[in-house]
């Protein structure tokens, strides 16, 4: 049996004496501690979860892609870049630029689009199946369409609806995303994604009947002169006459913001246009025009 005088446990019955570790010890312990205890910062929102988020459709008759024309390229990365938070990757030449993340993919060109001259506004890819059937389709409908060619990216036409609209169309590998997962992003899910576009006609009887007859859309037919496409992605309108401005054929972006009272501030900040917020039932609104006279809206639902 130990000796009780000995016997190491006693000193567990002693005085608590605090110990005096060396000051650089000390400090670097601290400061492992306090970086494990940290909250984990939150990811900007432009950067969230970007390889699960389907970026050229997922269906036929989903928008593939958006050329957005400008007259001056570096005017609209600056005017983008500031209001939205877009980022910018190289295009193809000197005239254009991706824009990095946002859904559908979008890019930025100042030069003049294949087969139409230079257009100021947006102009819409459709995903489809079958290019073949598609072309077929536009030809049947009145509308014109030049010959289907291979791309990096897809098989590719460019054309013209029967009221003049320019568009492509794209036949892509088909994705894995579900529909079910693909219905989420309808009307963007970060700030500076889609919200939503506007297909401004001048015929939309006319409008209904073509695009019915190419994409295979089905419209909810609203008020007179307006209408929703059902099942598409981003969600789409057509109207006859917006409210952004005379009926000029074409199509008017609307983006997602997270605070849009803080983005009206930076479009007038930038140069651009912004009328004071509207409450929707969908979400809070504001009609704008960029430094080089672009209609848009900005969406905070």
């Amino acid at each position: 049996m130990p000796d009780p005088r000995t016997d190491p446990l006693d000193a567990l019955h002693l005085p608590i004496i605090p110990a005096a570790p060396d000051p650089s010890f000390a400090a670097d312990l601290r400061n492992q501690l306090e970086a494990m205890l940290a909250p984990i910062p939150k990811e900007h929102s432009m950067r969230t979860d970007i390889p699960t988020r389907p970026r050229n459709g997922v269906r036929h008759g989903d928008v593939s892609y958006i050329s957005l024309g400008l007259p001056d390229l570096a005017r609209g990365k600056a005017f983008y870049g500031s209001v939205l938070g877009w980022r910018f990757s190289p295009g193809s030449s000197e005239h254009g630029a991706q824009i990095d993340d946002i859904i559908p993919m979008v890019g930025l060109w100042d030069g003049e689009q294949p087969d139409r001259g230079r257009v100021h506004g947006a102009v819409l890819g459709f995903r489809v199946d079958d290019m073949t059937a598609a072309v077929a389709a536009v030809r049947a409908q009145g509308g014109t369409i030049g010959d289907p060619h291979l791309e990096p990216y897809a098989l590719a036409a460019e054309g013209h609806d029967d009221q003049g609209i320019p568009f492509y169309l794209h036949e892509m590998p088909s994705t894995s995303v579900t529909e079910t997962s693909a219905g989420q992003f309808h009307n963007g899910e970060v700030e500076g994604d889609v919200s939503y576009l506007t297909m401004v006609v001048p015929d939309i009887d006319a409008a209904y009947a073509f695009y019915r007859g190419v994409l295979g859309w089905a419209f909810n037919i609203g008020r007179a002169g307006g209408a929703q496409v059902n099942g598409v992605t981003p969600q789409i309108g057509m109207i006859a006459q917006p409210e952004a401005g005379p009926a000029t054929p074409g199509v008017i972006m609307c983006y997602r913001v997270d605070d849009i009272v803080a983005a009206i501030r930076r479009v007038r900040e930038a140069g651009g246009q912004a009328r004071e917020v509207a409450q929707r039932p969908y979400g809070l609104e504001s009609l704008c025009a960029d430094d080089q006279s672009t209609p848009f809206y900005l969406h905070q639902f």
